[in-house]
């Protein structure tokens, strides 16, 4: 049936990340539609859905599936109305249906404008892997909706795909690498602390090194293991030093205080809001702790942490506001809401090194509220005040619960009002810079001992973009520092 087109306004219309398969809009094409527009060009029907059960709103929500560069050029020129045509005629609930609006959106633009890069595609695949745990969409229907080969496929998600498959004797395994007692994995995976000991004990996987001498991959011995990615390294690595290690995971060791990491390895940690190079978190393993010695990741995120504890066997205890346990994803992330101001410490003892990597203030306010609990709001939600104390309150509460000889890494970065404001023009009240986060540490009885720059890649910035900070005097930030602190 063909749809029936109709016209809406611009300014009703929303326009949902989750369900964008590109990394950001292109200023470029955005500008050569105006261009287009200002002549005469007529363009085709945007396609639009609307939605119920929408985060954070109890009304009905528009929002756009195909056509964010024309919405948006619409926008950039003051036009109210725009044409376009129904996904779905009768709303849908989000939550049930985002993932499938999200390859919608994908197959779009794999036809026509702007088209999806290739590693636009394998985000979405990425994406829509890492949300279906249940293998709802095959390689096959995805293969088909993205316009590439299910080879193709199959080695952007095989990673996702042998952690959704792993069974329960490796997350036994995994638990109790982790520093987890029996007692307590039994009654995470409802079975005699008996046969959990038996297993731990009868693991016999040294057959490893024999199907890497038949020239089999890692991806294959974790799916014929049915473990995750991240374990089968950490058995194949077993009883390595830490140097032995960075050479076998490829990853050379810097012996400087500037770490360049621009990639995350995606062998280590789901996909998630803010994620992290392993290799970054190694090095802080490797500078300031020991084999066996204990971490805490007060927010674990997609589990880079204790993915990379497990590889150099150091224990972890992680904990999140969106924890992963219920799907049996990451049963290691244990939920928590901190709330420094009533003193709750689930931690159950005094850790090693405290890896802390919390939300950059509001940077990605909106990719966590989509993953945190609707009853419990993320920090990255908070004013700047209640930003600040927040951390004042956590530095003191992780203060009280340390021992003399541990570390505190702190990993953040300067947040600015400089998206579209002249350098000589900011407001110091709508920042928060790494200066503040010292001197919270300082009153809160710790002492930076190191500053480890960690800069953000400046590729995520197209050449557009770049050109216009450049004409209006603006400058941004790629900055990022990883604070190490003692206790004073």
């Amino acid at each position: 049936m063909k749809q029936q087109i109709m016209k809406v306004n611009v300014s009703d219309l929303t326009w949902d990340p989750f369900i964008y398969p590109r990394g950001a809009r292109s200023q470029k094409t955005i500008t050569a539609y105006g261009e287009a527009f200002a002549v005469g060009a007529i363009f085709p029907p945007i396609m639009i859905q609307r939605v119920f059960n929408y985060p954070g709103i109890e009304t009905l929500v528009t929002i756009v599936v195909d056509g964010i560069h024309r919405w948006s050029t619409f926008q950039e020129n003051g036009i109210k109305e725009i044409c376009a045509v129904e996904f779905k005629d009768t709303p849908l609930d989000y939550e049930e249906n985002k993932t499938m609006l999200l390859l919608e959106s994908a197959q779009c633009n794999t036809s026509h404008g702007d088209r999806l890069s290739s590693n636009d595609k394998k985000r979405v695949a990425r994406d829509i892997a890492s949300t279906d745990p249940e293998c709802n969409y095959t390689e096959d229907a995805l293969a088909q909706k993205l316009g590439v080969t299910r080879q193709t496929i199959n080695t952007w998600i095989s990673d996702i795909r042998a952690r959704q498959k792993t069974n329960r004797n490796s997350i036994i395994i995994r638990l109790s690498r982790l520093g987890w007692t029996q007692e307590k994995i039994a009654q995470i995976t409802e079975m005699t602390q008996g046969r959990v000991a038996q297993i731990i004990n009868n693991a016999n996987l040294c057959e490893i090194n024999n199907l890497l001498t038949q020239g089999r991959n890692m991806e294959y011995i974790a799916a014929h293991y049915q473990m995750d990615l991240a374990l089968t390294w950490a058995i194949r690595l077993q009883g390595k030093t830490d140097q032995e290690k960075f050479k076998e995971l490829g990853w050379g060791l810097r012996t400087w205080d500037q770490w360049n990491f621009n990639e995350c390895d995606e062998r280590f940690g789901d996909d998630w809001p803010g994620r992290i190079p392993a290799q970054l978190i190694a090095h802080t393993l490797y500078y300031f702790t020991k084999p066996n010695d204990l971490v805490l990741d007060p927010m674990a995120g997609g589990g880079v942490v204790p993915d990379t504890c497990l590889l150099f066997e150091r224990k972890c205890q992680a904990f999140d506001l969106a924890a992963q346990d219920k799907q049996g994803k990451r049963p290691e992330i244990e939920y928590h809401h901190w709330d420094p101001k009533t003193e709750t410490w689930p931690v159950t003892k005094k850790p090693d090194l405290i890896f802390f990597d919390p939300p950059y203030y509001t940077k990605k306010k909106k990719e966590y509220e989509q993953k945190t609990n609707k009853d419990t709001s993320s920090i990255s939600s908070y004013t700047k005040k209640d930003y600040k104390q927040f951390f004042k309150n956590f530095f003191t509460l992780a203060h009280k619960n340390a021992k003399p000889s541990t570390t505190l890494a702190f990993l953040n970065a300067d947040w600015r009002d400089f998206e579209s404001t002249p350098a000589a023009e900011e407001k110091s009240d709508k920042a928060i810079t790494i200066f503040d986060y010292h001197s919270l540490l300082s009153e809160t009885g710790w002492k930076t001992i190191f500053r480890i720059e960690c800069p953000l890649s400046s590729e995520r910035l197209t050449g557009n973009q770049v050109q216009k900070m450049q004409d209006k005097r603006i400058l941004g930030t790629i900055g990022r520092t990883l604070l190490i602190a003692k206790i004073k």
